[in-house]
């Protein structure tokens, strides 16, 4: 047993995170896409990196060896400088996903904008070359037909598997944006462009997280905890999907809101 955080005076441990983990319905084997924020949980006990580690360990503890775990390694600078280094590029969602995307045996994607570090049974997968940032062979679109899990680790403004079903929607209020550079893998440099859903600016919408979360809240496989000083959610990727796309059919503003 380790204790790695403090939260209101009392000490949770990694046994506590995997105990946790189960509750909400993670089990050996499974696909699981977690989205990060630590902030809120407590303060660490441990130094920066034993910490990281400690709770990645949970993560595969809880999934097993036959499992794969996937983080959001998303570079948004892509969009403005055109460069994306597989390997130097840093993450800018958070600082366990860029130290999970440097560790061993942990494989990233090409996207440029959307890409993900993998690591396990069924990494290979979710490496495959997609046009479009939500659309066909993107991660979101592998998770979703392999019935994988999907993870809100500490509160959460944004839900980005929600862009996937906007995409096999094609929202009235977002289109496909090109963009052009270079990836570099090692050695090697070339050309990548990808399409993005962005939103269009022209239409006065924009996602409503509370819309959202009362939508896909209410599918059968939602579970949620709390643990220290946040709470972790997840879903099926595939119901959570299906969920937006029956709402968004009957009503085009089913998760929009005007600003």
């Amino acid at each position: 047993m380790k204790y790695f955080l403090e939260y209101n005076g009392k000490k949770y441990s990694n046994i506590d995170l995997i105990d946790t983990f189960y509750k909400l319905g993670i089990k050996k084997g499974d696909i699981l896409c977690a989205h990060i924020q630590l902030f809120k949980f407590g303060k660490s006990l441990l130094p920066r990196n034993e910490f990281l580690q400690t709770i990645l360990e949970c993560f595969f503890e809880s999934i097993g060896k036959n499992g794969t775990l996937i983080m959001p390694t998303f570079t948004y600078s892509f969009c403005n400088n055109g460069i994306y280094d597989k390997l130097n590029s840093k993450s800018e969602v958070g600082i366990l996903t860029e130290y999970f995307r440097k560790l061993k045996d942990v494989q990233r994607t090409n996207d440029p904008i959307f890409s993900f570090a993998v690591k396990g049974s069924n990494c290979k997968i979710f490496l495959k070359n997609t046009i479009s940032c939500f659309g066909k062979n993107s991660v979101y679109d592998v998770l979703v037909k392999k019935k994988g899990k999907y993870m809100i680790f500490g509160s959460n403004e944004g839900h980005a598997l929600v862009h996937y079903a906007e995409e096999k929607n094609k929202t009235f209020c977002r289109y496909f944006k090109n963009f052009k550079g270079y990836i570099i893998d090692k050695h090697n440099k070339k050309n990548i462009n990808i399409n993005y859903y962005v939103r269009d600016l022209k239409q006065s919408y924009v996602c409503d997280i509370y819309k959202i979360k009362d939508i896909v809240n209410q599918i059968e496989s939602y579970s949620k905890e709390k643990f220290a000083g946040d709470i972790i959610e997840l879903y099926d990727s595939k119901e959570y999907v299906k969920a937006i796309c029956q709402k968004l059919a009957s009503d085009k503003l089913a998760i929009y809101k005007k600003y």
